[in-house]
């Protein structure tokens, strides 16, 4: 399943969702401006599934007229900036929080890493600590790099049973982001 397919199976997805996902997380990086140089999180595919999905759903003929319009680009060649323009109208016409939908790409993608985390503790460090940089560390993140903030020498660092400790609290701090989510989608 993708990505985008596990999002959808665990929150409500909506034209915010697709554009914070065609946008990925580069607008959070030390370089916002070049966010297209970082790979988007959803597939034109994807985008184009979607856009039937809720064109066969809606009644809206505004949302309607811009599907149309996006369905009539061919998502696979165009450039992203114009999908960008083609998605935001839709986004703004569902008024989705950005901020909401980055926080439900950012838990499935380290749903994802946590699946996937190499056994050995520094490959399993260094892919946690690459999935937090790739989100500009947020502060409501789990994650703790040696030195910053704490006086973990390396070798305490990199024990397995460190590793443990922290794959543990990334686990609580899904379960804990994924209530708070789903609370925030009801009220």
């Amino acid at each position: 399943m993708s990505t985008f397919e596990n999002l959808k199976a665990a929150f409500v997805a909506n034209w915010t969702t697709v554009l914070v996902g065609w946008n990925g997380p580069g607008v959070l990086s030390p370089w916002p401006d070049r966010w297209v140089e970082f790979p988007p999180l959803i597939s034109p595919d994807e985008i184009a599934a979607y856009a039937n999905d809720r064109l066969a759903a809606t009644s809206d003929p505004a949302e309607q007229a811009l599907i149309v319009a996006l369905s009539s680009s061919d998502l696979r060649t165009e450039g992203r900036e114009t999908i960008k323009d083609l998605l935001a109208p839709l986004s703004e016409l569902d008024a989705g929080d950005p901020d909401i939908e980055i926080r439900k790409w950012r838990l499935v993608l380290l749903e994802q890493v946590l699946e996937n985390m190499p056994h050995d503790p520094l490959y399993g460090l260094m892919a946690l600590t690459e999935f937090w940089q790739s989100f500009g560390f947020p502060s409501d993140g789990p994650h703790e790099v040696q030195g910053k903030g704490n006086t973990l020498t390396p070798s305490e660092y990199y024990k397995q049973e460190n590793v443990h400790r922290l794959v543990a609290r990334h686990y609580e701090w899904v379960e804990g982001e994924k209530a708070a989510l789903r609370k925030q989608s009801v009220g």
